[in-house]
């Protein structure tokens, strides 16, 4: 036992000791008391040294099964005399593993047996010593509790206090005191990953407990059911795309099948009456020869019912007529046009362009391009190409545009503003305009705009751009590049529309009712021009025009209704004036000769815009209300 006592001097340490031989039982710890020379060494007792533990209390626990893991601690007197002084030590059974009963002696010192202590629990080095002396002992309750310390200083974190649990924003945990004085020194990077960390990221967890939960398959079959939700989504979409297809290709069909039903009992019925048909052509044709000609409604097509149409025009390289109506779904508010063909008068495409209410339209002329220019209230001037219904250029502006206009150079268009000014655009230059006209500073809108080009064989044969706003008429002369003259022109009113004829080189310009005048007035205007210069060498021309023919209409115009002046399609040389009238609901036909009115076309509302154009060698008249548009062939 010398040895035994030079080994365990001041420290704890754990005694193993085998059964007495031969009895083929273990042994009886549960009074266990060590004497010296109870055991020899030789007969298998073995000292092995463990931390010490003084703040654990003593218990005794036993256990009748052979291979449990027992720890029970006894008080027993263990006297060896060294060098004459008695030695008493604190003796613990830890465990009891097959036939080995593994003891802690302690050096404390207990004055007698009946000192007992509250159970003691087992450091970490005793727990290691004894999983090499039992080697089925796991090492997992190890790996955890290394998961639950912090990277830094390799303490346990806590739950309150300095060293809490805290983390990053990458998700490491540390103790709040280790990663804040870390972060102070190490130039701010996590000392896991070293991804940028500052103090401000650091996160207080609250939480008495962590466990983590492997849920890389579970998230990895939420992933997978969810690309199986969008596939078949996808699948019954498609699905529900061709069945629609398919009852609308049978609609038409259908509809076909009444169409071809419908023209086999017209063309029954013109065999059965060919004689009276004959006979109405014949009092038809006597009649229009008598009449030099009228306009018949062809067709009435619906374009939006909820209304809120405003303008059309007519491409001739298309064969299309554009109306302006808003956007068919409250999904996706906006205003566009609608194509109408002008060979068998349906309606196809709607191009949705601008966000608010479309105030004017103009196509390039003498052009295949198919350009069509939009002006809104929403603050731009758009370029829509109507080969690919898209828009192709935006130009924009403080103010809203009330009007548009092509120049003769295919390069150059105007538009004019509520401000009362007109800007000058290059197409070739996409994002600033090239000329301000606002030479007389008037604030009032301009309501029309109409470029009047160059024609060296007329007797007005300057070039130009006419200005119509409320309450005043203008003309800039084109001189040298992008130089223009101003010149008055003698229209007194308040103005609602301005149309140019360009073969004759009149101007009708329409004007509201005031005191002077109380009912509507249509005015036509042969534009002149006068060289005032005393040098003959020097051009300094005056334009003006001469009132030709006044047009009277209703007593009412609320609204800015376009008219159209256009030549006579039966009479070669003469013209026709078109234009709304809100008194009698209808549009009135003019002989600009005569200024009598030839026809009064009738309407379900108030005309808002009138169109001629040519389609299959005949002339039609399209008139237009905020829901539908009217077309009459000339007849």
């Amino acid at each position: 036992m010398a040895q035994a006592d030079s080994e365990s001097d001041g420290q704890s340490m754990l005694l193993v000791i085998p059964p007495p031989p031969g009895s083929g039982q273990q042994n009886d710890i549960g009074d266990f008391s060590l004497q010296p020379g109870t055991h020899d060494l030789e007969q298998g007792i073995q000292f092995v040294p463990i931390e010490e533990d003084t703040d654990s209390d003593v218990t005794v626990t036993d256990s009748e099964e052979d291979n449990e893991v027992v720890i029970t601690s006894v008080t027993g007197n263990a006297t060896e005399t060294n060098g004459g002084e008695s030695d008493t030590s604190e003796v613990v059974v830890v465990e009891e593993v097959e036939d080995m009963a593994v003891v802690e002696v302690s050096p404390h010192a207990n004055t007698s047996m009946t000192d007992f202590k509250s159970p003691k629990k087992v450091s970490a080095s005793a727990a290691g010593s004894m999983a090499s002396v039992n080697p089925g002992t796991s090492t997992a309750e190890e790996e955890d509790g290394d998961s639950e310390c912090c990277p830094i200083c390799l303490e346990e974190w806590t739950t309150s206090g300095d060293h809490r649990l805290a983390s990053l924003k990458c998700g490491h945990l540390f103790g709040h005191s280790c990663i804040d004085k870390w972060l102070k020194g190490q130039g701010g990077k996590c000392p896991q990953c070293n991804a940028k960390a500052k103090k401000a990221d650091i996160r207080i967890i609250y939480a008495r407990a962590l466990k983590a939960v492997d849920t890389s398959d579970r998230d990895r079959a939420l992933k997978e059911l969810e690309l199986e939700k969008e596939a078949r989504r996808k699948a019954e979409l498609s699905a529900a795309q061709m069945k629609m297809q398919y009852q609308n290709t049978i609609a038409e069909c259908n509809r076909m099948r009444e169409e071809i039903e419908r023209q086999r009992q017209q063309l029954q019925s013109v065999r059965t009456l060919q004689p009276q048909a004959n006979h109405n052509i014949s009092s038809s044709q006597g009649q229009s020869s008598q009449n030099n000609g009228m306009f018949v409604l062809e067709k009435t097509i619906k374009i939006w019912e909820a209304g809120g149409c405003r303008v059309m025009a007519h491409c001739d390289s298309q064969g299309i007529l554009v109306v302006s109506q808003p956007t068919a779904s409250p999904l996706f508010p906006g205003f566009g046009i609608k194509k109408i063909s002008t060979f068998d008068l349906k309606t196809s495409q709607y191009v949705a362009i601008h966000n608010k209410a479309i105030r004017d339209v103009s196509f390039k002329p003498q052009s295949r391009d198919s350009l069509l220019l939009s002006c809104s209230v929403d603050k731009t001037v758009k370029m829509t190409s109507l080969i690919s219904n898209t828009v192709v250029q935006t130009y924009t502006s403080p103010a809203p545009f009330w009007s548009c206009v092509w120049s003769q150079d295919p390069y150059y268009f105007f538009a004019g503003k509520q401000n009362g000014s007109v800007v000058m655009f290059d197409i070739r230059k996409s994002t600033e305009q090239l000329e301000n006209f606002n030479l007389n500073g008037s604030r009032s809108p301009v309501v029309s705009l109409q470029y009047v080009p160059t024609d060296s064989n007329s007797s007005f044969s300057l070039g130009g751009l006419l200005v119509g706003q409320l309450d005043k008429t203008f003309f800039y002369e084109k001189r040298e590049g992008t130089d223009f003259k101003l010149h008055v022109m003698p229209v007194e009113g308040s103005l609602t529309c301005l149309t140019f004829e360009p073969c004759t080189r009149h101007v009708l310009v329409s004007l509201r009712p005031t005191s002077k005048h109380p009912s509507v007035r249509h005015q036509m205007y042969e534009l002149t021009t006068t060289n005032i210069s005393q040098d003959p060498s020097q051009i300094d021309n005056v334009c003006s025009g001469n009132l030709v023919q006044t047009f009277h209409g209703g007593n009412t115009m609320k609204m800015l209704a376009r008219g159209r002046l256009f030549p006579h399609p039966g009479r070669k040389g003469k013209l026709l004036a078109c234009v709304g009238d809100e008194g009698t609901v209808s549009a009135q036909v003019w002989d600009a000769g005569t200024g009598l009115v030839t026809q009064k076309l009738p309407s379900t509302g108030p005309v808002l815009d009138v169109c001629t154009f040519m389609a299959n060698g005949q002339q039609y008249l399209a008139t237009l209300t905020e829901k539908l548009i009217k077309v009459h062939k000339w007849s």
